[in-house]
């Protein structure tokens, strides 16, 4: 063999076991992500979710077109916004909105494999979901020990809205359940939060046109 035929050093390094060794790790350091959660299709979780929320989504559906009924044969239907806190409701609704934001946030993180910025977010969203039913609670107490004594079977208007809202409420409930749970296991996967999410980002959608109807819609 001539000298011309001999690999050069140079080439060896590269055709080398450990150099291509090193090669791959470096490529698995620029995506975190497992090849299992790179994946580009939706994974059996996400596909029994969105299954799972179009149903959901039937419940939420039915009973604003209830209210939607009753309220339009009511002989008389009280002005929402003189029974209830509007603005209080905004900021809760501000405070929901955040949270989906704050959540999107805590995938994104856990993708990139930044494990201190997924647990900031991922508090965040938790500390905004609480807020939430922490005014909501408040809410009810404050119809409940006013002046007009709102129960849940003192007219058609406060049934519906204790209805509509407390239906929602309990899928905040859940939702922050899920997240606690997620928050304080010891390993968690991106295919168990992008789950999360979807069940979050759906709650937090619901909101708006309870939000819309029930607290803004003024009567006619």
């Amino acid at each position: 063999m001539s000298i011309s035929d001999r690999p050069s050093p140079g080439v060896k390094a590269v055709l080398s076991p450990g150099a291509m060794s090193t090669s791959a790790a470096g490529a698995a350091a620029l995506d975190p992500r497992s090849h299992a959660e790179a994946a580009t299709g939706p994974s059996v979780g996400q596909v029994g979710m969105w299954v799972f929320l179009a149903t959901d989504a039937m419940g939420f559906a039915g009973l604003l077109m209830a209210y939607a009924i009753l309220r339009v044969h009511a002989d008389q239907w009280p002005d929402p916004q003189e029974r209830l806190a509007v603005l209080q409701a905004a900021v809760m609704t501000g405070l929901l909105v955040t949270s989906s934001f704050t959540m999107t946030m805590t995938v994104r993180a856990a993708r990139a494999g930044r494990a201190g910025a997924r647990a900031l977010w991922h508090a965040t969203t938790v500390v905004l979901g609480v807020a939430f039913l922490g005014g909501q609670a408040l809410e009810y107490l404050h119809l409940a020990s006013g002046p007009h004594g709102m129960g849940l079977a003192t007219d058609t208007f406060a049934g519906t809205f204790y209805a509509v809202t407390g239906y929602h409420g309990l899928h905040v409930l859940v939702g922050l359940a899920i997240l606690v749970g997620l928050f304080v296991a010891p390993r968690v996967r991106v295919r168990s939060l992008e789950v999360a999410s979807i069940f979050w980002h759906f709650v937090d959608l619901a909101w708006i046109p309870i939000f819309a109807f029930v607290y803004l819609l003024p009567v006619s």
